[in-house]
């Protein structure tokens, strides 16, 4: 029975905390993610990646409702229990945050359809761990005024590379 404070997402069968967040069939748009034994305290020593593969053209949406890391300074980049979003499958994607510390209500917002987020934990006094949500945002629907700027922000490029979109996307 799934209890409160379940991720709802796949989680990858061999790994500890991975989870897999597909947008395909009848899996739900939006939903909920959390570091492992939230509320409680998470455990150290553990790496857990939530990936993300939203369907082509939408994007993926992260709100961090609530982070409780291990305290320190302001500057996350020696910290030892940190969270990582990329912007895009791996870690070579771009990072498009760090967090650290404790914060509420931070939102994420990928540029294409995948997303990964990297917790790590490695500090000896372990904190609460993090709850979020996560929502597939479809494309926005593209109207006369959309066109219209699109084809004064490309005027000037090569008008092949434009047409088969401009055509695709007006009503």
């Amino acid at each position: 029975m799934p209890g409160i404070f379940d991720t709802d997402g796949v989680h990858v069968p061999g790994t500890e905390c991975d989870f897999q967040f597909s947008r395909s069939g009848s899996r739900p748009t939006h939903g909920r993610l959390y570091s492992p034994r939230y509320p409680s305290i998470y455990p150290n020593n553990v790496r857990c990646s939530y990936h993300f593969h939203a369907r082509p053209k939408e994007r993926v949406k992260i709100v961090f409702e609530e982070v409780a890391l291990q305290k320190g300074d302001i500057s996350c980049l020696r910290r030892a229990d940190i969270i990582k979003v990329f912007d895009g499958r791996d870690t070579n994607s771009p990072a498009i945050a760090m967090l650290c510390n404790e914060l509420t209500g931070y939102e994420v917002l990928s540029t294409g359809p995948a997303l990964l987020i990297q917790f790590t934990a490695n500090s000896a006094t372990p904190g609460q761990g993090f709850a979020a949500t996560f929502l597939f945002q479809p494309p926005p629907d593209s109207t006369a005024a959309d066109s219209d700027r699109l084809l004064k922000l490309s005027f000037g490029k090569a008008f092949e590379s434009l047409g088969p979109e401009v055509s695709a996307t007006s009503k």
